[in-house]
């Protein structure tokens, strides 16, 4: 039997193993740790004590509003609406026609993934940061489906929810070019190629000949085409001047606003990106993919998210064919999702003159209006520094009061806007120029008017259509948007196709060449 060691054994036992015993220099203050999960759910998730507080006594306190907005789904059909009002109907004036191009791409980008507003665009949370969709995290590359070359695009959801530390869990999705017997307007490469082209992204390539040429190597299936180094860490949908894309990231609260203005010239009720992240995930949990699959997809960390927040209340199971034993359906439900955007075709797109005079003649609009004309008297009459600039503020709030006290009044008009089926209607359909103004000036903006048709087509991208709709998309992105003119109008032989030369002065430095400013050529005198 073993004897046992002593304490004084023990002891030098374990200062032989470095254990020291002196504790003249321990601190007795509680030294903080990471909470767990279990704690960390209990004390701020739901149900937890900071979530009680809110809804109980804060609640009471502030008065706050326990009502909760509908739940809207942007289906196929409604996203078709959004695009055919973007290039068959729009008349907007956007601040540089890229604009149109960016949206559009970007509508794909979360429609086709169930990508967050933040995660494509710069988040409020990472306002200032530039973070969002860049270059670097995208791949572009040709490989070969059914014996044809085809483009290949991944994008790296970086800045995903609640993953800043888990970068193996953040999903990568994939778009691609073969789409057999779909429109133009939904290839999401149609769009992304045009953009990247038009912003000089590829090393070796500058020309769209150039880039449908490329083919895999023989003894490889894909080849990657590289992006240029310049453009590593710029956005791909960039905020854009009247001069063009700029190297700043649009925000994400730009693209919402540019979202629910597109929506109301739609006909519908404001559409968010999470409208398109509910049906993407709906249609992604239909389709028959494990569950560990639909987490990657929608990068959620818990499996109860999805059930809980995203799924439909309207259900996909066909409980009446299930109980008279017939065929199972699964496209009755669709229908009911597309109706919650309440589309109207006929939506109103602004106050009618007389509700509008009604509004101005409202004692609290009168007041900011008068308060309104006051502050421009004493802007007029003060100096120039700090106490002009304090009225400006003021007065910019005032105009916000008013803006607001109209989109008010706008949002009640179209909420009691009565809805009319063609068949019924007895008299003609009024049409605002808000829905007309597309066509009428169509005939002088060649691309706009090609695109209205070619992005409509069925047609294989690498076909004359596709390839003359990426053109025109490239020339709306790059093209100088502060003139438009009419091809009679352009320059022949240098020489300005007026019938007459406005002349004005270069406005370079110490030139006195007069240029017209119609089409930038010297004026013969």
């Amino acid at each position: 039997m073993v004897r046992k060691r002593t304490a004084d054994e023990r002891r030098r036992c374990a200062e032989e193993n470095g254990f020291n015993d002196d504790d003249t220099d321990v601190d007795d203050e509680p030294v903080p740790r990471e909470a767990l999960d279990y704690t960390k759910e209990r004390c701020s998730g739901p149900g937890g004590k900071a979530d009680q507080y809110i809804k109980g006594p804060l609640r009471k306190e502030l008065g706050l509003s326990t009502a909760t907005r509908p739940k809207k789904y942007l289906t196929l059909e409604n996203y078709m609406y959004l695009e055919k009002q973007l290039w068959q109907n729009d008349g907007y004036d956007y601040v540089h026609e890229a604009y149109r191009v960016f949206i559009s791409g970007k509508l794909k980008c979360h429609v086709f993934t169930p990508a967050r507003l933040g995660e494509i665009s710069e988040g409020s949370t990472r306002r200032g940061t530039g973070k969002g969709l860049r270059y670097k995290e995208t791949v572009i590359l040709v490989a070969w489906k059914d014996g044809e070359p085809e483009l290949r695009f991944s994008l790296k959801r970086e800045f995903a929810k609640a993953m800043h530390d888990k970068e193996q869990q953040r999903p990568t999705h994939l778009l691609y070019e073969h789409l057999p017997g779909q429109p133009l307007v939904v290839n999401p490469m149609l769009f992304l190629l045009a953009i990247c082209l038009a912003a000089g992204a590829f090393k070796n390539y500058k020309t769209l000949k150039e880039v449908l040429d490329v083919r895999p190597p023989a003894n490889q299936r894909y080849w990657v085409l590289e992006w240029s180094s310049h453009v590593l860490d710029l956005p791909v949908f960039p905020e854009v001047s009247v001069d063009g894309a700029t190297n700043k990231i649009q925000t994400g609260n730009s693209f919402n606003t540019q979202l629910k203005a597109l929506s109301i010239r739609a006909g519908i009720s404001p559409v968010t990106v999470h409208s398109m992240r509910r049906e993407a995930l709906i249609l992604a949990t239909a389709n028959g993919y494990s569950d560990r699959e639909l987490m990657k997809f929608a990068a959620h960390t818990n499996k109860m998210t999805l059930t809980r927040d995203y799924l439909s209340s309207i259900t996909v199971v066909d409980g009446l064919a299930g109980f008279l034993k017939l065929p199972l359906r699964s496209d009755q439900a669709e229908d009911f999702r597309s109706m919650t955007v309440n589309r109207n075709p006929e939506l109103l797109q602004s106050l009618p003159a007389k509700t509008h005079d009604q509004l101005r003649q409202r004692e609290d609009c009168v007041a900011i209006t008068k308060k309104i004309d006051d502050l421009t008297l004493e802007i007029s009459c003060a100096q120039k520094g700090a106490a002009a600039r304090d009225l400006k503020s003021e007065r910019g709030q005032l105009y916000e009061q008013r803006r607001v006290l109209e989109e008010e009044e706008s949002n009640r008009i179209r909420g009691d806007q009565e809805r009319i089926h063609p068949s019924e209607r007895k008299e003609k359909v009024y049409v605002d120029q808000h829905r007309s103004r597309f066509d009428r000036l169509r005939h002088m903006m060649p691309e706009r008017e090609r695109l209205s048709v070619t992005l409509f087509c069925v047609a294989p991208m690498r076909g004359p259509e596709g390839e003359s709709a990426i053109e025109d998309l490239i020339s709306l992105v790059k093209n100088n948007c502060r003139v438009a003119y009419e091809p009679s109008l352009r320059p022949l032989r240098t020489q300005c196709a007026m019938p007459y030369h406005a002349a004005g002065r270069c406005q370079a430095q110490h030139c006195g060449v007069d240029m017209c400013p119609y089409c930038d050529v010297e004026v013969e005198r």
